[in-house]
């Protein structure tokens, strides 16, 4: 590494004990000014909100995300913390989850929150995706659900009489 540095660098790092250290200080020389890129990502971490129509993985993905960006930039954010964080940005359709989640003390890692939040989501919000092709544009898709729709129907028709 040092071989590739001009003469006045080379002596500066001649007593350097390892490649890091050198990269590490060269970095803060040189490199790109983190601390607002660091602030954006902040921002947007503490101000993130599911969008609309989209599912709560995705969302979690997204914060898992800039966790990571936030660590690479030197942040660490204590687990806990990073845990509230993702919980109160949820919609309030997730309150039972995060009650039930606080309640039993449970502590487990993003990624192990997320797929439990995409669990909650898919049994307590079940949601029909559709797929937009040339059917569905030309109408015979809507025959399709219409028909499923009846089939739901009388499925929770025929439950009642029990």
């Amino acid at each position: 590494m040092l071989a590739s540095m001009l003469n006045d660098l080379q002596t500066c790092f001649e007593e350097a004990v390892n490649a890091a250290d050198i990269y590490g200080h060269l970095q803060e020389l040189y490199g790109e000014q983190t601390r607002p890129l660091r602030h954006a990502i902040v921002k947007e971490f503490m101000t993130s909100r599911p969008q609309e129509g989209a599912s709560v993985h995705e969302h979690g993905v997204r914060m898992v995300g800039l966790i990571e960006k936030l660590v690479g930039l030197d942040l660490v954010i204590p687990n806990e913390l990073s845990t509230d964080i993702l919980l109160l940005s949820l919609s309030s359709l997730f309150d039972g989850f995060v009650v039930n989640f606080n309640m039993n003390k449970l502590e487990d890692s993003l990624k192990e929150l997320v797929n439990m939040l995409t669990s909650f989501e898919a049994t307590c919000f079940p949601r029909l995706f559709f797929i937009w092709d040339e059917k569905w544009a030309k109408g015979e898709g809507k025959e399709a659900f219409s028909s499923f729709q009846d089939k739901q129907t009388q499925q929770e028709a025929s439950s009642k009489h029990f």
